[in-house]
């Protein structure tokens, strides 16, 4: 499936919800906005640690006009629904230290969990280790309970940093390595999923 030659992947959360997952586009801007005012306060807080009502013009470049290789961002979006709402938007920005990027994922209320964060995560993973970027860095806060124990199942250290938690995760090379955990077994998950649908275009 295609929506203006970028490609688009279907996928299915754990309850069977449809959901589909691409690049991020210019033209998302009004999905990020959209977006932002289906949030409720404690999400918007958990994903800006601040307080924020709208996103400015310049914050909207700044998250869609992006590189997809020092900025990678992926938007799942809702089949279901007439113009694909947006459901969630995982990212990584490189660091200065070229194989580190921060990483941040945001999802609907309405679609928290169902794995949709996990599967995000999974997927910006393989976008991550294709270009060169090996350590994920979080800044989480500490009530953020779904977030640090997906990171925390992936290997992540901790610390805290200025209030917040700083957690390191290694961006898995080889999913299957992964321990079997929750998040390591949805990894496997999508990794095969992914294998498959390669093997059946080749």
């Amino acid at each position: 499936m295609k929506e203006h030659d970028v490609e688009i992947e279907e996928f299915r959360l754990r309850d069977g919800t449809r959901v589909v997952v691409r690049p991020i586009l210019p033209e998302d801007k009004h999905r990020l906005n959209e977006g932002l005012q289906r949030l409720s306060e404690l999400s918007r807080y958990r994903r800006f640690m601040t307080v924020v009502h709208e996103l400015s013009e310049k914050q909207l470049r700044y998250l869609t006009e992006i590189d997809y290789v020092d900025h990678m961002a992926l938007v799942a979006l809702d089949p279901e629904q007439p113009g694909l709402p947006g459901l969630g938007v995982a990212r990584y920005v490189r660091l200065p230290k070229r194989e580190v990027a921060e990483v941040a994922i945001t999802v609907m209320d309405s679609h928290q969990g169902r794995g949709l964060g996990t599967l995000l995560l999974g997927l910006l993973s393989r976008c991550a280790s294709e270009s060169g970027v090996h350590t994920f860095r979080a800044y989480v806060l500490a009530d953020n309970k779904p977030m640090l124990k997906m990171l925390l199942d992936l290997g992540a250290t901790v610390q805290r940093d200025e209030g917040v938690l700083r957690l390191d995760v290694p961006v898995p090379k080889e999913p299957e390595a992964l321990r079997m955990t929750a998040t390591g077994r949805a990894f496997k998950v999508i990794a095969a999923q992914m294998a498959a649908r390669k093997r059946t275009r080749a």
